[in-house]
């Protein structure tokens, strides 16, 4: 039976969500003192698993964090949570924190660093609603405004997201698209932003503020082996506005077309041309990555 089952460094398996306890003097918890990658498994697997780790050192080395592990246990440990919650495909999100410490902001004088695993049933939104798409606002807000937190650093310091996804649902919205500093296009709430422009196909340069997303770069390479080339450069929320086509990335969702922004209706209302094409792809990617995983697991699961 599908479940939810988390694991806890230091302990010996994962455990039910009712019975996982962290310190509330974890740094994580108290400062957001954290990083993390979130993933979806296909066929059993995390995909993309090598990336997200990269991702994860990444923002490790930015906030000056030892990662306690090596990738294989990593790799272990997520693989062991998954096949515990008996689900045939999992969300797993992966947590370090800088650990346990006193009520003070001085990292050093932080414990041993903690890992937190939580594994639980995938759920994807319905074939209808990557036919139909959602709502989007544009918000003047960036996901790190007031803060010094470099957007390419995954870390547990969501509270801009979370303000601007507020401000989105108050003017209807179903996700939000923020922009940065300088007032351009720059990312969803938790995800990457693409569009449909005269044919060709645009998203956010990095340099723009943004977290470098693993979907988005699927997304890119799968267009690129489609003929199409992505163009990444400076977005104006005008330019976004008068797209033919939107798209949103992240590596549960995928590809999750926007079919109405700041409360006016693109094209038809649903999933453009190209957005459909890239759909299809995604799906035949996500149908690789399984039948890979299946054939490395075999047919005695062994």
């Amino acid at each position: 039976m599908p479940s939810t089952k988390v694991y806890l460094s230091g302990t010996e398996t994962a455990v039910d969500p009712e019975a996982a306890r962290i310190s509330v003097f974890d740094r994580g918890f108290l400062y957001g003192d954290s990083i993390y990658e979130t993933m979806r498994t296909a066929g059993g697997h995390p995909v993309e698993l090598a990336r997200h780790l990269a991702r994860l050192h990444r923002s490790a080395d930015a906030i000056g964090l030892v990662l306690p592990w090596t990738d294989d246990v990593f790799a272990t440990r997520i693989a062991q949570t998954h096949a515990q919650t008996g689900n045939p495909e999992s969300q797993i999100r992966v947590i370090v924190t800088r650990g346990v410490g006193p009520l003070m902001l001085d990292p050093r004088r932080s414990g041993d660093p903690g890992v937190v695993i939580i594994a639980q049933p995938l759920v994807l939104p319905t074939a209808d609603a990557y036919r139909c798409g959602i709502a989007a606002v544009i918000v003047g807000l960036t996901k790190t405004q007031g803060s010094m937190v470099d957007p390419g650093i995954k870390s547990g310091n969501y509270l801009g997201s979370i303000q601007a996804l507020r401000r989105a649902i108050a003017e209807g919205g179903d996700d939000a698209i923020l922009c940065n500093a300088a007032g351009e296009i720059a990312e969803g709430a938790t995800s990457n932003v693409f569009f449909v422009s005269a044919g060709r196909i645009v998203t956010p340069e990095l340099q723009g503020g943004l977290l470098a997303g693993i979907t988005r770069e699927v997304v890119c390479e799968l267009a690129a082996d489609g003929g199409q080339v992505v163009l990444e450069t400076r977005v104006s929320p005008d330019a976004l506005r008068s797209a033919e086509e939107v798209f949103l990335t992240s590596s549960v969702r995928g590809i999750m077309p926007v079919t109405r922004l700041d409360g006016r209706t693109l094209g038809d209302g649903t999933a453009g041309p190209t957005t459909r094409g890239l759909l299809a792809r995604y799906g035949g990617y996500l149908a690789r990555a399984e039948a890979a995983a299946r054939s490395m697991v075999g047919p005695t699961g062994g």
